[in-house]
């Protein structure tokens, strides 16, 4: 997507406003992680209820770009993750609405021409691996559009052995989100109530009503072409399990 020079100086400021804020507050900063896709704007909501609370730390949001590798080797992180194929419908859509009406993200000239070529995520994830042009086209689109690109095991690149040597201080699950933060802010200490953001503009949530349900077909399609992404989250689940018997 590209990125207009408010934008950019908007996000400089942002961030120089956060440096800042940081001098002055001394409580413990926690990372988030921002996975594309996955609970973002929930997660802010969630950092300004503890900005507001009465606790050691704060959490540090980050733009998407930011992966593990890039955080100090000693810091404190978290991350949220989602089933791969609920992932790519919500990316496709939102991208195809040009993140509308939070946001407004042009397309590229490449998601132009992908969402010229496949009107639905169906329509898409049908197509993969298919033989001849058909194939090609969905390759080349799901390859094109924002966030349907990105792995959420990219975010780890170089960092695979993270759940093994850096752990996280907990992972978040979209399908369980509530019950995921409950549990990490447990683990944290002090008091602090989430309450899931209402809003639908502000938590970014879309309605699929009218639009196509991912057949059989496509969601194997989804699981073969997200293979890595499919086993970084049952990975993920295992850990989670792991903690919670210890």
């Amino acid at each position: 997507m590209r990125s207009t020079p408010a934008r950019h100086f908007g996000r400089l400021f942002r961030s120089l406003q956060e440096t800042l804020g940081e001098r002055i507050d001394r409580r413990e900063r926690i990372h988030y992680l921002h996975i594309g896709k996955n609970a973002g704007n929930q997660i802010k909501h969630l950092a300004e209820l503890v900005d507001r609370s009465d606790v050691t730390y704060r959490f540090r949001m980050h733009p998407h770009l930011v992966t593990l590798a890039d955080l100090p080797t000693d810091a404190r992180y978290f991350f949220s993750i989602r089933s791969p194929i609920t992932r790519f419908k919500s990316a496709f859509y939102s991208r195809k609405r040009m993140g509308r009406p939070l946001n407004d993200y042009p397309w590229t000239d490449l998601e132009r021409r992908a969402f010229d070529r496949f009107e639905h995520a169906e329509d898409l994830a049908a197509n993969l691996f298919a033989e001849g042009r058909d194939g090609h086209d969905a390759m080349c689109a799901i390859k094109s559009i924002g966030h349907c690109t990105n792995d959420q095991v990219s975010w780890f690149t170089g960092n695979m052995y993270c759940l093994d040597i850096r752990p996280p201080v907990w992972i978040l699950r979209m399908e369980s989100l509530e019950e995921d933060i409950d549990a990490m802010l447990s683990r944290l200490g002090g008091e602090v109530r989430f309450e899931p953001c209402k809003d639908a503009v502000v938590s970014h949530r879309m309605d699929y009503s009218g639009i196509p349900e991912l057949s059989e077909h496509s969601k194997r399609n989804l699981e073969r072409w997200y293979a890595q992404d499919m086993e970084f989250y049952r990975r993920c689940e295992g850990w989670i399990m792991d903690q919670e018997g210890s």
